[in-house]
Order: C-alpha cells, then structure tokens, then sequence
C-alpha cells in the first residue's frame, strides 16, 4: 500500500518541459528524522471574502482573488511531494484561511497541529505553521520599534530621511515544536520587506537576531531556526547578519562534494533566477541537522510575469520549496548519512539553466569614467511607464508596458524618476541596465 501511493506520488510529480530550477523530484525519507521545510505560498486567500481587505486592496477581487481549486490542487500536491513534519509558511491570509487549505486538500498529511497570527502587514497576508507535532510559545511583534536597532561598523544602506518610525514590514511568526520524544525546536518564521530596501531588511534583521540572541542567553542550548522568504541572496548586508550572528544556512552543510554552490540552479528558490529562501540553525540546532539532506524542489510551470500577471490557475508558486531532515536528539545529526542528490533530478535544472559567469568588462578607449551618467539613471529613448497599482516600471517598448490600461498608465522621464517614485525594474525588461 505505501510502495503503490510512493509511485502515485512520483507519477504526479512527472517534471514539467518547463523546470528550471532545483530537483525535479524529492529527496526521499530518511529513518529515524524530521523533516523541516519553508514554503512561499505566493497570496493564499481562501474562498471567504474578508470585510477588513476591501477598498484599495481587496482579497476577494482582482486582487489577488481566492485561490482557485485548481491552484489549491498544486500547491497541495507540492506540499505532500516535500511530506514534511514541520512547515513553514509564507503569504497566507490567515489561519481560518490555511485550516480550510489543510482540511479540504491535506487532510490526510497529520497536519493536526496549526499557527498563524497577524503580522501587521496591510495586505492581510502572514506566516503560518503546520505541524504533525504540538506547537507551543506562539508569538508575534508586530509594533516592534526598529529605529532603535544597533548599526556597528559601515556598509549598511543609508536609512531615508523622516523614517521616525520604523516596525517589521510584517513580523516575524516565532514558534516551538515539541516532538513526542521531547525535543524541541523554536522557529522565527520569516517574510522580509521586498524590493529596494535593504535598509529595512537590515534594520529587520538585526531585531531578529537581537530576538534570538536573547533567547540564547537565557538557554545557551535551545535549538533555535530562522526560516523563510529573506527576499535578499547571501551576499547582501541583511543576510550577513544572520552569518554574522552565528546562523549557519543549512543548505551549505553538504558532506557530498557536488560542487553547486550559491549560483547554481539547483540553489535557485525564486522563479526570478534568485536565492532568496533560507533555512538557518544556530549551533545548537546545527548538531542535529543531517549534513547533506538539504534541497530544493522546483516546481516551475510555464514563465509568467509574476511582477504584473494574474496567478496562473495552475500555478503553485513563484518560491520554490526547501526542506532538510534532523535527527531528533540533541547533537545526533552525524549519526544518519543523507543520499547524494540523484543525477537524474539534477539534470533538468542543470541543462535548463547553465551558470553565467560574469566578466569584467573593459571601458571604452580614452574614456576616463569621470562625468558619465550611471546605468540606474540613464534614460531609454522611449521613456518609462508603471502602473499604478504595480511597484515595478517597464521600458515604454516592453510588451508588458503595452498591457498597462491607460487609467493606470504612469509614465517617467528617467529610471531615476521611477526610482524616486519607489518603483522598481521590471524583471522582463530590466530598464537601466
């Protein structure tokens, strides 16, 4: 019975023409662990219209609307391909709203533990848990003030003037698990502010880490992660933080010598091309990670604008999910060996998707550098247009500027004009690079 329903779930998780990125199948179970793993449900609304999201923003019209069934099906279907005891979730509207998900298409997953809590975002979406195991110590801060936050040294982004008052784009979902042997894991459930603001993301996540360094100081032996949607890669000043910090990213502890690092597809969580999803342990919680079990799932359908489109019926998500197994005993992570990840789920990935490695680029003869114009701020002959209800600008010429209705057209001089309006560039046609 279990061999036949393994095989059912293989069959449905055929890899679509369209992968991209991460494996094209799960990694499979490992006896005698845990499964912890962090999933974007980009905009999951339920069929109940919410009185409190109407006006400019309303989460039963256009947008974004409930999720159809169709949709619904994918994301359920991804979520038992990944058959994780603990799960992390971002962009959910609300707990009443992830319960009808669980109870009408993950009834049978032993999901009969729950958390979500507002986070204060005006959008009505939060972090969420579901858990085959009790959840205790559910907490949010919401009001938290992050002016008072702690910059030591330079390479922070400058903090815009007026910004007196400054909290979580939306908080943090911080959360204990206990096992039946008694082990326990405290979760910060991530979702940090999107787009040109780093400085915010930094000011985030020096709180959360003061968070968890108390928490350490209280019980230097808890096991503490920090997990989900970073909206930043590695190498930028919000993610060193957490580094700095001590959190070690799961996804790097690998005892097999693959040789995929940051910027390879298989890493890639983001339909962007990015890697912007974290697992992160402190040392206590490290010891009991298995080396090696760490990995994504791609779960690519066909390309869609996802800065400006509609959600595809079928569409699960834009994030890819990642997961790692944990021995639950304290410091007996070594004793399970995780398989290498099967060439045959890397190849999709690998082919679709080959490394770029950048190059210098020489300047122009007798040019000397000085006076001319930066790319962000060079202008496209034929200018720049947004919408207004959409935080990103297009060049005039790109297809998907074309589609912008007059009504919500916004037009701009210079990248610099659209920057200064807090818009951001659009992926599909990247103006100003």
């Amino acid at each position: 019975m279990l061999y036949t329903l393994a095989m059912l779930v293989m069959l449905l998780l055929a890899p679509s023409p369209h992968h991209k990125f991460g494996l094209s199948e799960p990694m499979p179970r490992l006896d005698g662990t845990v499964r912890l793993a962090s999933y974007n449900m980009l905009n999951f609304f339920d069929q109940t219209d919410d009185p409190s999201l109407q006006g400019d923003y309303d989460d039963f019209g256009d947008n974004p609307g409930p999720s159809s069934d169709e949709r619904c099906r994918e994301l359920a279907r991804v979520i038992r391909a990944i058959d994780a005891d603990i799960l992390a979730l971002e962009e959910v509207e609300s707990e009443a709203a992830l319960a009808w998900f669980r109870d009408n298409y993950l009834a049978d997953m032993g999901y009969n533990h729950i958390a979500s809590k507002d986070v204060g975002y005006y959008r009505g979406i939060e972090q969420s848990l579901l858990s085959r195991f009790p959840i205790s110590e559910v907490k949010t801060w919401p009001s938290a003030d992050l002016t008072r936050v702690v910059r030591t040294g330079g390479g922070w982004d400058e903090v815009p003037e007026g910004m007196n008052e400054v909290s979580f784009q939306r908080s943090p979902l911080c959360a204990t698990v206990t096992t039946p042997d008694g082990y326990e894991l405290t979760l910060f459930i991530v979702h940090h502010k999107a787009g040109y603001n780093r400085w915010h993301r930094e000011a985030e996540a020096l709180q959360i880490m003061k968070y968890v360094g108390e928490m350490n100081l209280r019980d230097p032996d808890r096991n503490i992660i920090v997990l989900g949607d970073f909206n930043a890669q590695p190498w930028d000043r919000s993610m060193q933080v957490y580094f700095r910090g001590g959190m070690l990213d799961a996804m790097t502890l690998r005892n097999h010598s693959l040789g995929h690092d940051d910027a390879s597809p298989l890493r890639t969580t983001h339909t962007s091309g990015r890697l912007i999803d974290f697992i992160l342990l402190n040392h206590a919680a490290s010891g009991e990670m298995v080396n090696g079990s760490g990995f994504i799932l791609g779960t690519s359908a066909e390309d869609y604008d996802w800065r400006n489109d509609p959600i595809p019926p079928g569409y699960a998500s834009d994030h890819y999910p990642l997961a790692i197994d944990l021995v639950p005993m304290e410091g007996q992570g070594g004793s399970v060996e995780a398989k290498p990840w099967p060439r045959s789920a890397m190849s999709r990935a690998l082919k679709a998707s080959p490394v770029k490695r950048s190059t210098p680029t020489k300047k122009a003869s007798g040019s000397s550098g000085k006076g001319e114009s930066k790319g962000s701020e060079a202008a496209d002959p034929g200018g720049y247009v947004a919408s207004s209800r959409s935080q990103v600008f297009h060049k005039a010429g790109c297809g998907n500027a074309k589609r912008i209705s007059e009504k919500n057209r916004v037009k701009y001089d210079s990248v610099a004009d659209a920057e200064k309006a807090g818009k951001r560039p659009a992926g599909c046609c990247k103006p100003g690079s």
